[in-house]
């Protein structure tokens, strides 16, 4: 039967945090906002880029509309990127093992469907992923499981044959609640703090010392597998 993989892409497989702060900042300091954080960028990690310009209105106070934010943001950070973002080599890798070990392989994000082509194109992993889901394509972001479904749908592949890759919490809760397992590649910190028990579907990954074999291994193999840096609840 047919399995699927799919990988968030900003902070999963490429790391483009960096770049994204400096296209929010640059965003806000367009429009005349200044002190914009990198604490201010980390509490939104993970969201959908819609969503995070809402939130970012909102607390702001800012009378611009989201949308004209999204644009403006956009235009920003394809400027970073093209300037290059680095790929976490270890996840790409399990990516390559997976799509060789048969699945189908789909990026799935909170960014634009530009965005994705572009990072994707700059990074030479444009031909590892044919398939990639725009939050942008769907109607809510993550934590909403809408991405993920929708990448299953276009994979042919029911949701309770896919894995999920990700790095951020709420798109660990995205993969779990489209019913997929999901790993998590995290920092040391967050191994001891699961956000669920959820027996058997969620791994917990450090990134520092990711293995992406003893990875590919607990996806295809299930439990009985976890190696130093990993837990599986």
């Amino acid at each position: 039967m047919k399995s699927a993989a799919i990988f968030d892409l900003d902070g999963t497989l490429v790391d483009s945090g960096s770049a994204y702060f400096s296209a929010e900042r640059d965003t806000l300091a367009h429009f005349g906002y200044a002190g914009f954080t990198v604490a201010d960028h980390s509490s939104f990690t993970g969201m959908g880029m819609e969503e995070m310009w809402k939130e970012v209105a909102a607390t702001w106070g800012l009378d611009i509309s989201p949308a004209e934010l999204l644009k403006c943001s956009n235009r920003f950070y394809l400027r970073h990127a093209r300037e290059g973002v680095r790929v976490f080599s270890e996840v790409v890798e399990l990516a390559r093992m997976l799509r060789d070990a048969g699945f189908a392989i789909a990026v799935a994000s909170g960014s634009s469907q530009e965005v994705i082509e572009v990072v994707l194109s700059c990074t030479g992993l444009d031909h590892l992923f044919p398939i990639r889901v725009s939050a942008e394509e769907v109607q809510q972001g993550k934590p909403e499981p809408f991405v993920f479904l929708e990448a299953s749908r276009l994979l042919s592949v029911e949701p309770d044959r896919c894995v999920v890759v990700e790095d951020a919490s709420v798109g660990v809760e995205a993969g779990l609640r489209a019913g997929m397992r999901c790993v998590a590649v995290t920092a040391a910190a967050a191994l001891a703090h699961p956000r669920s028990a959820c027996a058997g579907r969620l791994l917990l990954a450090e990134r520092d010392v990711l293995d992406a074999r003893a990875v590919l291994r607990w996806i295809t193999q299930g439990e009985g597998v976890v190696r130093p840096g990993m837990v599986d609840s």
